[in-house]
C-alpha cells in the first residue's frame, strides 16, 4: 500500500476520532491499563523482595558427634553435590557458641560459665531457590552422619505460595483489563461504523476493497489503545517515581526496584498491551458490524 494511501486512511481515522466518543474510550482504556500497570509494578517489587528473602534462606545441618574430621569433609562435599545447593559453610561448635553469645547480647553472659559446649558442629547450606529447600533437606537427611536438618519449611512454603498467588491475581487483572478495554474499543468502533454507514455503502459501490474500508477503523482502535496506555504509563510512572523518592527517605532498607530498564520494559509492555486491546476491539467490531 502506497504511503499516500496510508496517510489518507490515517487521516480518516483521526477525523473519525473527533466524531465519536473516543475520548471516553481513551479514558476507560487508560483506567484499565493503569490497573494492570499498578498490579504489575506491585507484583514485580514484591517478587524482588521475595527473591531477596529467598536468597537468605539457609538450611542448617547438624553433624553427629561421632563423625571424624575426614567424615565431616566428606559430608560437606556430598551436600555440595546435591542439586540446588550453591554454598556449604562449615560451622564448628565453638563458632556456633560464639554466634549464640552475640545473638543473645547482654543475656549471653551465662554461656561463659558452661563447662561443656552443648552445641554440635554443623553446616550452613545456601540454596539457589526457596522452592528447592524441601528437596535439598530430604536429600541431606539421607546422608550418613547427619543428626538433624532445620530450614523453616512452613515459612518457605508460605513465601513461595504468596508470590504465586500474587502473580495469579496480576494475571487475572490483566486478562479482565484486556477484555474490558477491547469491549470499550469495540463499542466505539461500532458507533464509528454506524455513523459512516452511508459513506461505506458508497465506497462499496465504487469498488473499494475490503482492506481499504476496514483499515481506518483498525487504525482508530489502535490509536485509542495506544493513547490510553500512554496516558496510563505516564500517570503510573509519575506516581512510582514519587514512591521511590519517598521510600528512599523513610524506608531505604526495602529493596524497591529503581532500575530504569525495568521501568522502560513496563512502559513498553503496557503500550503493547493497550495496542493489542485496541486491535482486538477493532477486529471484534468490524467482524460483527461491518458486512463487507
Amino acid at each position: 500500500m502506497k504511503l499516500r494511501t496510508m496517510a489518507m486512511l490515517g487521516g480518516q481515522a483521526l477525523r473519525s476520532l473527533r466524531k465519536t466518543p473516543a475520548l471516553t474510550s481513551v479514558m476507560v482504556v487508560m483506567a484499565c491499563m493503569a490497573a494492570v500497570s499498578v498490579f504489575a509494578v506491585f507484583a514485580v517489587n514484591l517478587t524482588a523482595i521475595g527473591r531477596q528473602l529467598q536468597s537468605q534462606v539457609q538450611i542448617r545441618v547438624f553433624i553427629e558427634q561421632s563423625v571424624v574430621p575426614d567424615g565431616k569433609e566428606s559430608l560437606g562435599r556430598s551436600i555440595k553435590g546435591l542439586p540446588g545447593v550453591t554454598k556449604v559453610a562449615y560451622v564448628s561448635r565453638d563458632e556456633a557458641l560464639s554466634r549464640l553469645r552475640l545473638q543473645m547480647g547482654e543475656n549471653g553472659f551465662f554461656l561463659s560459665d558452661l563447662e561443656h559446649n552443648p552445641l554440635p558442629d554443623s553446616f550452613d547450606v545456601s540454596i539457589a531457590r526457596a522452592d528447592d529447600a524441601k528437596a535439598v533437606a530430604d536429600g541431606i537427611w539421607k546422608l550418613k552422619g547427619v543428626s538433624d536438618v532445620i530450614y523453616g519449611q512452613k515459612w518457605v512454603d508460605n513465601l513461595v505460595g504468596a508470590l504465586r498467588v500474587l502473580w495469579g491475581i496480576t494475571g487475572v487483572v490483566a486478562c479482565l483489563a484486556l477484555v474490558g478495554a477491547s469491549l470499550i474499543v469495540s463499542n466505539t468502533i461500532r458507533l464509528s461504523v454506524f455513523s459512516r454507514r452511508k459513506e461505506i455503502e458508497i465506497m462499496k459501490l465504487v469498488g473499494a476493497t475490503d482492506g481499504f474500508i476496514l483499515l481506518p477503523f483498525v487504525i482508530e482502535g489502535l490509536i485509542i489503545g495506544i493513547a490510553g496506555s500512554c496516558a496510563a504509563t505516564g500517570l503510573v510512572a509519575a506516581g512510582y517515581v514519587g514512591l521511590v523518592t519517598w521510600m528512599g527517605s523513610v524506608a531505604s532498607f526495602i529493596p524497591i526496584i529503581k532500575d530504569p530498564i525495568h521501568m522502560r520494559l513496563a512502559i513498553i509492555g503496557t503500550v503493547v498491551f493497550g495496542a493489542a486491546a485496541g486491535l482486538a476491539g477493532s477486529a471484534i467490531s468490524v467482524r460483527r458490524y461491518l458486512r463487507v
